[in-house]
């Protein structure tokens, strides 16, 4: 039988007899050609074994590592794989078949490899039939040979098969033969051993010829993410929960630089991903009017925002996408995989309003944009993306009603009073006269000389406000800047109390209303300036036994979804049209009788927050303990922070992780400590 002959043969043969007859290599002669298949073509199967068919979505379930102990679950799982196995063979087959003029060094082991992906289908089939599932009797994927089957030269086949399914299979083949041995099945253990040894062999048969054929002068890992087409990406050479395999790897002569690329290297294998934007700076951009209008950064901002960027990849998960104006360093990005995170797939903009040329985000299905906050240039930047999201999105557009919900002057307007009482309240100005006009009310309202603070219309952490001394206008700045009050810009005066306890309330507002996420402790420093988060999964813990009876009798009771604020809240936030994040600054303070009173809203901020992204990280600590995201220079980092401490889930119990890269970063930190009690932490 000639070599063609044989590779119709495992095609287009009807039953999976035929398919599986392995013939010893000398009896095939590799003399004679065959018609070359179409990029459309599809393989014979009997009928229970045909694939779904394009657009059908049923599939069966991965069983979960629990399950394994069972027969029937273990039956499933070999089930998958000798689908991936039978596809695997057909796959080489076609090879055979649509590069006859390919070197023949290279069909003769494309042969050898088939004739062994043939022995692994027959594997696989026995031990489902020992475990009682029989082969067809679940949903088979198509996704394995969609992907392959359109492959147009040799490079082609080993980029995609031997370097991106086979290589996939370092991880699967030896993570379940552990999982075998757990279960107490010995045999299933030694065949997935077996398997394993094999797929080895072939990504080091399939990295020979493909470093041939690359272009000279490149890496393998640039050739190699060159070569695949979307959807295909190196995402798919690793395997789904299981572990990264790097010593298989090595092994089968993948260089130490491509091991370590692939393993930071994401991107969705399905999931429609949500697309972030770090862009801590949007407040000044909209104070400059509904576009932007001149708004150019300093250079301090520049490189604040620059250096904090990373924080974007902790709101995201796994399969998602994160603009960055520079890509992290691999350092930083495993620094970071060891410490327990998922990474999200990055994407270098050209600019702050605008993707670059060959962005790949522009060409895919997306969920939801995902800005740190909307504001003119983030508009800019991702309008572009919104023809790729579904027709059921309600994804928030940039308008001067989304505007104004950004104003502390709109915002006192709407909330004046500091509680239902109306003991206190804020009062929106704008010229010199009405700044005089709202300290005399004030004082009036308190019944002695009192401090007051003005804070611009458009501002974020503190930023920019001014404090004016009882007795006289005559103010003075906490971060320097123009004499803003002095010019009778927008903003807001209010009395400067004696704050006992700062909080915040995070909410995420979608189609359905408000929805509490929970509460953040916060730390403010000198000037009203934000200077760390901490979350607890009990808020109250560890508080003076006054504060924290104050808190849940009466403070935190004012939250609830349905009540009195968050509805108007809702309300509010609506007629905006907006959708996303919510974190309500408020905080605890002392009145003029001295007794503890409560702000209901201080600040509202329809976007996220170093309060949301805390409490986003919260799911990385173990149960039971709790955390501090702190912000600072770069100088404040800790010099001790290193290796953490994890429990047995892999969830941090102790230590201080940068949640920023310190080697890059200009002059800016983030970074996160772990505790078991938030005393620790303060």
């Amino acid at each position: 039988m000639t070599v063609a002959e044989y590779a119709e043969r495992i095609l287009f043969a009807e039953t999976l007899e035929e398919k599986l007859r392995i013939l010893p290599l000398a009896e095939l002669d590799d003399e004679g050609v065959a018609d070359s298949p179409s990029l459309a073509v599809e393989p014979g199967r009997p009928s229970a074994l045909r694939m779904r068919a394009k657009g059908d979505t049923g599939k069966a379930e991965l069983p979960s590592r629990p399950q394994l102990v069972d027969e029937g679950s273990r039956g499933i799982l070999f089930h998958f794989f000798g689908n991936h196995e039978l596809m695997a063979a057909e796959l080489m087959a076609l090879a055979l078949l649509r590069f006859p003029d390919a070197p023949r060094a290279f069909r003769r082991g494309l042969l050898q490899t088939l004739r062994e992906e043939q022995r692994h289908t027959l594997w696989y089939v026995k031990r489902m039939e020992a475990c009682g599932v029989e082969f067809g009797s679940h949903p088979l994927s198509r996704f394995f040979w969609d992907s392959v089957a359109t492959m147009e030269s040799p490079l082609d086949y080993v980029t995609r098969l031997s370097l991106t399914f086979e290589q996939a299979n370092l991880d699967y083949a030896r993570h379940y033969a552990a999982i075998m041995r757990e279960a107490g099945d010995s045999k299933s253990a030694a065949l997935m051993e077996q398997i394993y040894r094999d797929e080895i062999a072939h990504v080091g048969y399939g990295l020979k010829w493909f470093r041939r054929w690359k272009h000279e002068g490149q890496s393998d890992w640039e050739a190699y993410r060159e070569s695949l087409v979307f959807p295909l990406s190196p995402s798919r050479a690793k395997g789904n929960r299981s572990a990264f395999n790097r010593e298989g790897r090595l092994e089968a002569g993948l260089g130490e630089d491509f091991v370590r690329e692939l393993a930071v290297f994401e991107r969705s294998k399905g999931r429609t991903p949500d697309v972030y934007w770090f862009n801590a700076d949007a407040e000044a951009v909209m104070a400059r009017g509904l576009d932007g209008g001149d708004y150019e950064p300093k250079r301090s901002v520049t490189e604040f925002v620059r250096d904090l960027e990373p924080l974007a990849l902790y709101l995201a998960r796994r399969d998602d996408v994160v603009l960055v104006r520079r890509k992290p360093s691999r350092e930083f990005l495993e620094r970071i995989q060891a410490a327990g995170f998922d990474l999200p797939e990055f994407e270098v903009v050209a600019s702050e309003s605008s993707l670059a040329p060959d962005s790949l985000t522009a060409q895919r299905r997306l969920h939801d944009l995902r800005p740190w906050s909307w504001e003119p240039r983030a508009a800019r930047l991702l309008d572009p993306l919104r023809d790729r999201l579904p027709d059921s999105a309600e994804t928030p557009r940039w308008t001067d009603a989304l505007r104004s919900r950004f104003s502390k002057a709109e915002q006192a307007r709407r909330w004046p009073s500091w509680s239902d009482d109306g003991a206190e309240r804020s009062w929106p100005v704008e010229g010199r006269e009405s700044i005089e006009t709202a300290r005399a009310a004030v004082l009036r309202e308190w019944g002695k000389t009192v401090p007051v603070v003005w804070k611009p219309e458009f501002a974020a952490a503190g930023r920019g406000f001014w404090l004016i001394e009882a007795g006289d206008l005559d103010p003075r700045g906490f971060d320097g800047g123009p004499r803003r009050v002095e010019r009778g810009d927008p903003g807001v005066v209010e009395p400067w109390v004696e704050r006992v306890f700062d909080f915040s309330v995070q909410f995420e507002k979608d189609a359905e209303g408000l929805r509490r996420l929970g509460f953040v402790r916060q730390c403010i420093g000198e000037g009203g300036r934000y200077a760390g988060t901490i979350w607890s999964p009990k808020f109250c813990r560890g508080l003076d036994p006054e504060l924290a009876r104050f808190l849940m009798t009466e403070v935190l009771p004012r939250y609830e979804p349905d009540g009195k604020f968050a509805s108007e809240l809702d309300r509010w936030l609506e007629e905006a049209r907006y959708r996303g994040p919510v974190g309500v600054d408020s905080f605890l303070y002392r009145d003029w009788e001295g007794n503890l009173a409560h702000r209901v809203m201080g600040e509202i901020n329809p976007r996220f927050t170093m309060g949301r992204l805390a409490l986003d990280l919260g799911r990385r600590v173990a149960a039971g303990h709790s955390l501090r995201l702190s912000m600072g220079r770069k100088t404040e980092l800790p010099e001790d922070w290193g290796p953490v401490s994890t429990d047995h889930h892999g969830k941090l119990v102790s230590g201080t992780v940068p949640l920023t890269d310190p080697d890059t970063a200009g002059s800016w930190a983030a970074w996160l400590k772990v505790a078991r009690e938030p005393s620790e932490l303060e």
